[in-house]
């Protein structure tokens, strides 16, 4: 379930004067997985304080983020300086059937849009979209689509001005936690590729 940097911001000041143009989104390493998962908590917690109930404390653990990180579906950007620090991330799968059911289309999933404060405002969340975007293409497939909570009202107008459009909504019992969402489905068909690997219209 994304959220975007307007929406979620943690309370830590910056570690660095680095701009947010310099900072990379690069493959997730082992050493990120707390990164995520305390980033993704804090998040949770300003959301509960807000009646945002799309998130929760303690979804997420780092034994079950380092397996997904093995398997290549996490990026992150990390702050300068503090390696072991996510500032922002996201995550990637090629299935989702408990959201989107068994889908015929071969598609990309982004999930875990999340952003630190320190970067709220500075374009993080469509980028990183954006990069998940390109490692949907780049394995061949053309469409991708995520997901987004109701009770969060920003979301669906943020993805809606990436470019995706809304495809059903659908209620969603959280594993492992005592609570159902309701959920905004949504996909977008990615440009064309030319011969290099890059969009077609440039």
């Amino acid at each position: 379930m994304p959220a975007d940097d307007a929406a979620l911001p943690s309370s830590r000041p910056a570690p660095s004067t680095a701009g947010p143009d310099v900072l990379d989104v690069t493959p997730a390493r082992h050493r990120h997985a707390a990164g995520i998962v305390e980033l993704r908590d804090t998040l949770a917690r300003w959301m509960q304080a807000r009646g945002i109930d799309q998130w929760r404390e303690g979804e997420f653990t780092a034994a079950q983020v380092e397996q997904e990180i093995e398997r290549g579906e996490w990026w992150v950007v990390e702050a300068p300086g503090h390696p072991e620090r996510v500032l922002a991330s996201v995550r990637v799968v090629w299935e989702d059937p408990m959201i989107w059911g068994q889908q015929s289309e071969p598609a990309g999933y982004i999930h875990g849009v999340a952003v630190d404060r320190c970067l709220r405002g500075t374009g993080t969340g469509p980028r990183l979209v954006r990069v998940a975007e390109e490692v949907i293409a780049a394995s061949g497939r053309s469409v991708s689509r995520l997901d987004c909570d109701t009770s969060n009202p920003v979301l669906e107008p943020f993805y809606a001005g990436l470019g995706y459009t809304p495809r059903g909504e659908v209620d969603f019992d959280v594993p492992g936690m005592d609570y159902r969402v309701r959920l905004i489905r949504m996909e977008r068909a990615l440009p064309p590729r030319d011969g290099t690997g890059s969009p077609a219209n440039g």
